[in-house]
């Protein structure tokens, strides 16, 4: 976990207004719970104008703050968006994480997020898969049905678009791209296009699943150095405007 925390020079507050320093002392820890709460936001806005939306998405669910004692605060970066905050060396293993002790893993891969939803790789795949349907005659987001009307449930549809092999991989990006249909609690339709790939702790994966790498973001840093500025040149005139009347 990464953790930034807000506690502050008071020196300058408490030799300033010595005879009313029980009353600023409590000042200045409900300023301090301001600024951590103001920090969080900071971090998060600084979060959301950088990231992608699902990066974002991951990140602002780990950005905790939490009350340590009067006038101490901590904003921290769980374990889940720690990779964001940190950064990924380039050529890490991702198997590990990915195994959980387990011998072998399979891996679903969706192939119609939205936009929104995708990163800009994602979403290119996703319009080369679109593009291939539709020559093949095969709906991307419409129901398709049986003769009576019903739904059509389970695998539809399984094709091989090929495309290219990540990293030291063996299977085209856009092999084995399956289509499923199925029929929800609540008697909805969900449809899904996927591709699955295997990660084994075996030989045959030695070498593959190794990360790229992820340039660390230092929110935190860059907040803790917004705190300070902001504490300084906000928060103890406010204080000391309303002590030394």
């Amino acid at each position: 976990m990464s953790n930034l925390k807000i506690k502050l020079d008071t020196t300058a507050l408490a030799n300033t207004l010595k005879e009313y320093a029980a009353e600023v002392a409590q000042d200045v820890n409900k300023g301090v719970a301001r600024l951590a709460a103001q920090t969080k936001a900071h971090v998060l806005m600084d979060a959301g104008a950088e990231l992608s939306s699902p990066t974002f998405k991951t990140f602002s669910k780990s950005v905790e703050m939490e009350d340590i004692s009067p006038g101490i605060w901590v904003v921290s970066i769980n374990q889940k968006g720690l990779w964001i905050e940190e950064g990924i060396e380039p050529n890490t293993d991702m198997k590990p994480g990915l195994l959980k002790g387990k011998k072998f893993v399979v891996i679903p891969f969706s192939k119609d997020k939205s936009k929104a939803s995708s990163t800009g790789y994602e979403f290119q795949l996703r319009e080369q898969v679109k593009s291939a349907l539709k020559k093949e005659g095969i709906p991307f987001k419409k129901i398709e049905s049986n003769p009576n009307g019903s739904p059509k449930t389970g695998l539809l549809h399984r094709k091989d678009f090929g495309g290219e092999i990540p990293g030291k991989g063996n299977t085209p990006v856009l092999q084995g791209v399956s289509i499923y249909q199925t029929l929800t609690k609540t008697g909805n339709v969900r449809r899904d296009i996927l591709t699955f790939r295997t990660v084994s702790s075996g030989p045959a994966s030695a070498g593959k699943w190794m990360h790229p790498g992820y340039q660390p973001k230092k929110f935190l840093d860059k907040a803790q150095a917004w705190a300070e500025k902001e504490w300084e040149q906000t928060f103890i005139p406010e204080i000391l405007a309303k002590w030394s009347k």
